[in-house]
C-alpha cells in the first residue's frame, strides 16, 4: 500500500526547492487574477450594465473592459476603483494576518 503524505509535507517540500515556489506562487497569482476577472464580470451583469456601458463610465473602451474581465490586462487599484465606484460600491483593502484582519485605508 502506498504511503500517504499530509499536504503540509508536500508543500513544505515543495516550497524548500525556489523554482517550484517561485512556479507555485505564479500558478496562484494566475488564478487570483483570473477569479477576481471572473466576479468583475459577474458584477457587472448582475447590475445590468453592458461593458460598453462601463467603459463610458470609467473613460476605457469596451476592449479595455472585455481584457480587463478576461485577465488579458492587469487592473490597476485606480481602475479597479473607479470600476467599483461607478457601479456603486467602494473598495476595501484589508491585511490579514493568522489572527487578525486590518483594514487599510488607501
Amino acid at each position: 500500500m502506498p504511503k500517504t503524505h499530509k499536504f503540509s509535507e508536500l508543500r513544505d517540500e515543495a516550497r524548500r526547492d525556489p523554482e517550484r515556489s517561485r512556479r507555485i506562487d505564479d500558478a496562484r497569482d494566475r488564478a487570483l487574477a483570473e477569479i477576481a476577472s471572473c466576479r468583475l464580470a459577474e458584477l457587472r451583469k448582475a447590475l445590468g450594465v453592458t461593458q460598453l456601458e462601463l467603459a463610458e463610465m470609467i473613460g476605457k473602451s469596451q476592449s479595455a473592459v472585455s481584457q480587463f474581465e478576461h485577465g488579458e490586462i492587469g487592473l490597476s487599484l485606480e481602475t479597479l476603483r473607479s470600476i467599483v465606484r461607478q457601479l456603486g460600491g467602494e473598495i476595501e483593502i484589508a491585511a490579514v494576518f493568522d489572527n487578525y484582519r486590518i483594514l487599510i485605508d488607501a
